[in-house]
């Protein structure tokens, strides 16, 4: 049986408590318990403290309906104690799909048995709720009130909370990864901590939620990172779709246990979910909502990322539109006036032609980018004119290295060049004559120091290899050596 718990600010000490009853009435029963902990319905305006998307976090609410769970139990005078009446009764009213029972007498429900106040009273309340709703779900009436249950007080060592957080914060944070391995980090992370069920699940696309248009829970979600009972589900890195109807039921392993949900966004738009394991530490002061911060900042920068990379990609298309378009851009020209070879568009444009009629089966492209990395030193010592006449210098150079090649000064110092050959290894070879021109500069150079970095790579044919690609791969290369001081 899987029994949901709808509750507000996990903050509150009081609601901490609940949970403490609620988990262990959940495993002397046998059963799985959700929490949801979407904190408060508010009003129309922001409460005194400012907190503008405060609602966002009962979008938690929207996946406790459905048929996943077999019976709720909401404390709705907790979570609507910021809101009105009305609005509590529109809340409750919206879930149809499993049995309701409240926490506390609410007009046209059936509400679970009360407690006596005393020693444990909240951690009491929240067996008996889930005791109640078990018994609800299997007889459909609430029994008597069940014996009191006894429990150990479970200390959370402040030092230990602080320490795993720290240390899930280190390597998302730092990110301490391998590309898009943030979420594989994250559940690996909350295995060696004794969670061994969690997941993240985000949605491929941001989703706008605000108070006057409210969301509509998607159809789907997708699966960043989910392990089971210490298992990967998705360990063969295949992309899994989740229906959101049907999250809970993907964490159900051999053994009952306890769950809590937590609720990613950012501003108006939600990202996705956060889904763990019950265990001491996640109800330690502010633990469980620093790490649905962390989440939540590595989940946008991923997403500004991906963003990034279409922005990257069209400006990239446009830019071969624009290079190809000689009825825009005629004006401009091709030409260099510096150098009297190709300028940038000059360059792309031939780079494209000569690809598209020569790049065929059984030919090698070239792809070289230099860097005048002195220019910016001689302009400030010696004058622009002598800038100049540097490189000018290198543009003969190139000419004289890359005979054959398509040469182009694409920025104030650097140049690109590509080239077409049916021989295998011409790249070396170039590099070779390229290293012999650098040391002439050295040598010839009695006023300034004048080197040259550059990249040269070489690319068997492949149909699907664009120019964009190879010149970048060319330019991590240069970036490399770069680094590397070559």
């Amino acid at each position: 049986m899987n029994i949901g718990l709808l509750l507000s600010e996990l903050e509150d000490p009081e609601v901490k408590r609940i949970c403490i009853g609620a988990d262990k009435a959940a495993r002397d029963l046998d059963v799985n318990l959700v929490i949801f902990p979407g904190k408060y319905l508010v009003g129309d305006k922001p409460d005194e403290k400012g907190r503008l998307f405060d609602y966002q976090y009962t979008a938690l609410f929207e996946y406790a309906d459905t048929d996943d769970l077999d019976v709720l139990v909401i404390d709705a005078e907790r979570i609507a104690k910021k809101s009105t009446i009305l609005k509590k009764d529109a809340f409750l009213k919206k879930f149809d799909k499993a049995p309701v029972l409240t926490m506390s007498k609410q007009e046209g429900y059936t509400n679970v048995n009360k407690v006596s106040e005393g020693k444990d009273e909240f951690e009491q309340q929240g067996y008996e709720a889930v005791y109640d709703a078990y018994f609800f779900k299997k007889n459909n009436y609430i029994p008597h009130i069940c014996d009191r249950a006894v429990f150990e007080k479970t200390e959370i060592n402040s030092e230990v909370a602080l320490s795993v957080l720290s240390e899930i914060s280190n390597v998302l944070l730092h990110r301490k990864y391998e590309t898009e391995g943030a979420y594989n980090e994250f559940t690996s992370l909350a295995v060696l901590n004794g969670v061994s069920s969690s997941g993240v699940l985000l949605y491929d696309e941001k989703i706008r939620n605000t108070i006057k248009y409210p969301w509509q829970r998607p159809k789907n979600i997708t699966n960043k990172s989910v392990v089971v009972e210490g298992k990967d589900i998705n360990a063969d890195g295949e992309k899994i779709i989740f229906d959101t109807a049907k999250i809970i039921s993907q964490f159900i392993g051999k053994s009952s246990k306890t769950f809590i949900l937590g609720d990613i966004f950012v501003g108006e738009y939600q990202l996705g979910l956060m889904f763990s394991e019950l265990v001491p530490i996640v109800l330690h002061d502010h633990f469980f909502d620093n790490v649905i911060s962390v989440l939540t900042g590595v989940s946008r920068l991923a997403y500004l990322e991906r963003e990034l990379d279409k922005r990257t990609d069209e400006l990239y298309e446009a830019h071969e539109l624009l290079a190809r378009d000689d009825s825009v851009l005629e004006h401009i020209g091709d030409q260099d006036l510096l150098t009297g070879g190709l300028n940038r568009r000059g360059f792309f444009a031939k780079a494209y032609d000569l690809l598209k009629d020569s790049f065929k089966d059984g030919m090698y492209a070239v792809v070289a980018y230099i860097h005048l990395e002195s220019l910016k030193r001689i302009n400030e010592l010696y004058g622009h004119e002598e800038g100049d006449r540097a490189v000018k210098k290198i543009s003969g150079i190139l000419q004289e290295v890359f005979p054959e090649g398509i040469i182009g000064r694409i920025r104030g110092d650097e140049f690109a060049v590509i080239l077409l050959s049916d021989t295998e290894g011409i790249a070396e070879v170039l590099r070779e004559k390229m290293a012999d021109q650098n040391n002439k500069l050295l040598s010839d150079s009695s006023r300034y120091y004048n080197h040259l970095q550059y990249s040269i790579c070489e690319f068997g044919h492949d149909k699907n290899l664009s120019l964009r690609e190879m010149l970048k791969e060319t330019d991590e290369n240069l970036q490399i050596r770069k680094g590397n001081g070559l």
